[in-house]
């Protein structure tokens, strides 16, 4: 454990709290998108069961027009047969269809016998080309769906942006926490002529389960990461201790020679060939140097 005992420095202390937060993070997030893809398999499954049965009685599902839709309980067919109230029609804006913005038209449906309820009739790309809904009695096949927050939302006169019944005109004694999508043919309904019928909703379950597998991958590569990053470490500082022991080695065997009385040998003219020689040897070999070299001088 000693070789490892650099982790408790200030440094590497630094480092693996940064790398714990990192991987906390990876780990939350791909939770987020394990949750999300769960919603989403709960969404399909429900589309899945609901979207194309046949139709039943509202009142099978929601007991009074206050009564909130369960999750399990969306998409629902429900037939209803009462009469629209055309002049409160308002049209939800920012929608689209097939990529073509345009608006929802939404008309209060008042139910015979019952309350009243919006329905979301069709769409249209133009404020300006909605038809006039069908008068007298008419029997409406919808799926339900929950009611939007419009509470804060700024509405021009004859828009809306959430579906919410509280802001729609005509809806007095109305369901509160719901309102219903006409279906189209291919559910039994009955599309109006100047207006979209409204898709299928998507099944896609898009790319939560690949986000998810990112995420916990990320994390796993920061462990992996710091795990090298120690080794690594810890081997350069294992080199570092052996380069030393041998140059300390080294040292000792060089004093061990010099203590041992090894002469070195250095040429130079003021020193002579031996600077390990006695004074009486130095100075003699010096003053004889000197003579020779004034011989060669005069010589010249």
């Amino acid at each position: 454990m000693s070789r490892y005992s650099f982790l408790f420095s200030a440094r590497w202390l630094k480092y693996i709290a940064m790398a714990i937060i990192v991987i906390i993070a990876c780990v939350f997030l791909a939770l987020w998108q394990k949750d999300r893809r769960d919603q989403r398999e709960q969404e399909i499954a429900t589309i899945t069961a609901n979207y194309s049965a046949d139709p039943v009685d509202i009142t099978s599902v929601l007991s009074t027009p206050n009564s909130t839709l369960e999750t399990t309980e969306e998409w629902t067919q429900v037939e209803l047969t009462g009469e629209f109230s055309d002049e409160d029609t308002v049209l939800a804006r920012n929608r689209t269809v097939e990529d073509e913005p345009g608006f929802y038209v939404v008309t209060p449906f008042e139910i015979s016998g019952g309350s009243t309820i919006a329905v979301v009739r069709g769409f249209t790309a133009e404020q300006g080309s909605v038809p006039p809904a069908p008068r007298g009695e008419q029997t409406v096949v919808a799926h339900l769906r929950p009611a939007q927050d419009g509470s804060e939302d700024e509405n021009p006169k004859g828009l809306i942006k959430a579906i919410d019944p509280a802001r729609i005109p005509g809806m007095d004694d109305a369901y509160s926490h719901v309102y219903v999508e006409a279906s189209p043919a291919e559910t039994g309904g009955s599309p109006e002529e100047g207006l979209t019928p409204l898709p299928m909703p998507e099944l896609d379950p898009g790319n939560h389960l690949s986000y998810m597998l990112q995420w916990f991958a990320f994390g796993i590569m920061i462990i992996i990461a710091v795990v090298i990053s120690a080794r690594r470490e810890r081997k350069a500082a294992a080199e570092a201790v052996e380069h030393g022991a041998v140059d300390n080695e080294m040292v000792v065997i060089d004093k061990a020679a010099l203590d041992a009385g090894a002469k070195i040998s250095q040429p130079g003219r003021r020193y002579g060939r031996n600077r390990w020689a006695s004074p009486t040897v130095r100075g003699q070999a010096e003053a004889d140097e000197d003579a020779l070299f004034e011989e060669r001088f005069r010589s010249q």
